[in-house]
């Protein structure tokens, strides 16, 4: 007898149960703003769902190890159960969104850092942000260690699977006149006790990328959520181009 359950498990993802396998359905909700502005959008699971499995696929061949099983068209995927580890990562390699607020706020720029919008970030930064906090907020390596979410240890292999994962994308989005501005990723641990990339990756809810050639021009084109964010244009166009564009 088969036996599936189905849950909600976040803002743009429900979670299938079915006969001991686990699967993700990419739906076509979005939100914005902590959850202030919520819309659904035609085929955005399906464009979030291929562009998940095009770049765990690249991950797993490069030796990054992550929870993604099966691609089941068009929008579901199958991953491997894991206990989700509290805490978002974020990699930046330009200006932009909650950093440069900050910047805006007064907060002080590190070395070589301006603070405007599409300043490049030398060497890139890494930043933690909570994951099931009502409002998600920024939080610092010792405060991981002191509520003890992760070692030492492991929050280091984090932050190098993460550099990791920013240059495997790099090197395959420049190829395509794709500037990867930054990205926020998940991991999670397996029953082994073994940390792999969780949720999704690479997709335009996740990231922000850039048209490369428009920013020579000094103008930033947005190719993902910030589409929806600042009502850029329409969001299914703009989610099928960047498909289009990584993957065709």
């Amino acid at each position: 007898m088969t036996t599936t359950t189905r849950e909600r498990a976040g803002k743009s993802k429900d979670i299938i149960k079915n006969d001991g396998k686990t699967f993700f359905e990419f739906t076509d909700r979005i939100t914005a703003f902590n959850g202030l502005k919520k819309d659904e959008y035609p085929d955005k699971g399906e464009v979030c769902c291929r562009l998940s499995t095009y770049w765990f696929e690249i991950l797993e061949r490069e030796g990054i190890p992550t929870h993604f099983r099966a691609f089941v068209p068009p929008n579901v995927m199958e991953v491997e159960y894991l206990e989700i580890i509290p805490i978002e990562v974020i990699w930046r390699n330009f200006v932009a969104g909650s950093l440069l607020k900050r910047y805006e706020g007064g907060e002080t720029p590190g070395a070589g850092i301006e603070p405007r919008l599409g300043a490049r970030i030398p060497g890139g930064i890494c930043e933690f942000t909570t994951k099931f906090e009502a409002i998600d907020r920024l939080i610092d390596r010792q405060e991981i260690l002191d509520n003890r979410w992760l070692t030492r240890e492991e929050l280091d292999l984090i932050r190098e699977f993460t550099r990791r994962v920013n240059d495997i994308m790099n090197e395959h989005l420049l190829e395509k006149g794709i500037l990867l501005a930054d990205f926020k990723i998940e991991f999670g641990k397996n029953l082994a006790g073994e940390i792999l990339l969780a949720d999704e990756v690479g997709t335009p809810d996740g990231c922000r990328f850039w048209d490369a050639g428009s920013y020579v021009e000094g103008k930033i084109e947005s190719l993902d959520k910030d589409v929806y964010r600042y009502e850029k244009g329409d969001l299914s166009d703009a989610y099928a181009t960047i498909m289009q564009r990584i993957c065709g």
